[in-house]
């Protein structure tokens, strides 16, 4: 009995609430009239119309005729029956476009809210970036080149429609949506669908001259909303300062990353595999040092180097640093014709150094096949010991 009465009052409850809105109403008299309709076609006709059989036939004249499609029509026979057809072809007529009409713009209406970042998640097993600064382009870059460009990313901050268009502009063949709205907040995280969410990003949100003392308060707390949702999503934040890592970490982060140069790299590799981050760090702490490569060298393959400080010294190259010769007057200009000689003349006579004072470049080059031949740009090489 206890259960009826709960689901009265269930069914009261929306039903008033239902009613409270002056477009329900005037739906509800409409459809109410065109059911009264079609009882009325079934009273009228049911005897004197062989077509019309059942409350089912005249349910089927209904909408054959309201839609004005014509198909397998059942044609009245009364006078009464063809008034009441002439009446519901119009209103069909009206009813139709009306629908269309409302159909298109709720369809337009959506739209503009998702281009807007209004809209909702609906979909699962997503990559969430909540916050924005410096790192977003190369974290959204990193993670195409760590995890591949098949998965979804939401991204969660207070940049304009605009923004987010020359952003998504920028990374055409990856799944970008936006949502708007402040990242600490249950109903935007909730929009973002953070519950069936894989994996979070929370980039210390620096942009548009905010506050770099509150970055890691608004990390914090969102981290606190994003753990009240979902209990097994990984939750990897950026902090600015270094203090404030452990409380993170306590607070549900599986890792932290300290706001740096290298941040993208770090937070989209943790996406593929939590091991590169440490990997990263381990090469940072390493003793990498720069040495000379030997003389003797140049003119042999990458290999013989390789091996004489593997097995000589105990130590592992990892790359080489090459430099790139400035551009001269010479580089530009032969001996070869007069034209060339009179320029080169000319430069001289100014007794200016157009060409001398320029910097040398710097080139590394890692992961060198074995056949490499050293040359004399060669001039260093970066080791392990």
């Amino acid at each position: 009995m206890k259960k009826i009465k709960e689901y009265y009052r269930k069914i009261k409850f929306y039903l008033k609430t239902f009613l409270s809105e002056p477009v329900n109403k005037i739906l509800l008299i409409i459809f109410g009239g065109l059911a009264l309709t079609v009882y009325i076609i079934y009273l009228i006709e049911v005897n004197k119309n062989p077509e019309i059989k059942s409350f089912f036939d005249s349910i089927w004249w209904f909408f054959i005729t309201v839609t004005t499609v014509g198909y397998g029509d059942i044609v009245p026979k009364t006078v009464m029956g063809k008034v009441i057809s002439i009446i519901i072809i119009l209103i069909g007529v009206v009813l139709v476009s009306i629908l269309s009409g409302t159909v298109a713009s709720i369809l337009v209406e959506l739209r503009l809210k998702e281009r807007k970042g209004l809209g909702k998640v609906n979909f699962s097993g997503h990559v969430t970036i909540l916050g924005w600064n410096q790192h977003l382009e190369r974290v959204i870059k990193s993670l195409g080149e760590f995890a591949g460009k098949n998965f979804n990313i939401v991204i969660v901050n207070d940049m304009t429609e605009t923004e987010f268009e020359e952003l998504k502009y920028k990374f055409i063949d990856i799944k970008l949506k936006f949502i708007k709205g402040d990242f600490t907040k249950e109903n935007v995280l909730k929009r973002a669908n953070i519950k069936n969410c894989k994996y979070v990003i929370l980039l210390a949100d620096t942009y548009n001259d905010k506050s770099m003392d509150k970055c890691d308060e608004k990390t914090l707390l969102s981290i606190i909303n994003i753990r009240a949702l979902n209990r097994n999503t990984k939750i990897y934040a950026e902090v600015v300062k270094e203090k404030k890592a452990k409380v993170v970490l306590n607070a549900g982060a599986d890792d932290v990353v300290i706001n740096g140069e290298l941040n993208h790299v770090f937070l989209g590799s943790l996406i593929y595999s939590p091991s590169y981050p440490k990997l990263f760090k381990e090469l940072l702490n390493s003793k990498i040092k720069l040495e000379s490569i030997p003389k003797n060298f140049i003119g042999e393959n990458f290999n013989s180097l390789f091996q004489f400080y593997k097995e000589k010294q105990g130590k592992l190259i990892i790359g080489i640093l090459r430099i790139k010769k400035g551009l001269t007057i010479d580089d530009l200009l032969s001996n070869d014709s007069a034209i060339d000689k009179f320029i080169k003349n000319k430069f001289e006579e100014a007794d200016e150094n157009f060409f001398e004072d320029t910097k040398e470049e710097y080139e590394v080059i890692i992961n060198l096949k074995d056949d490499y031949v050293i040359t004399k740009k060669d001039t260093s090489c970066f080791v392990i010991d």
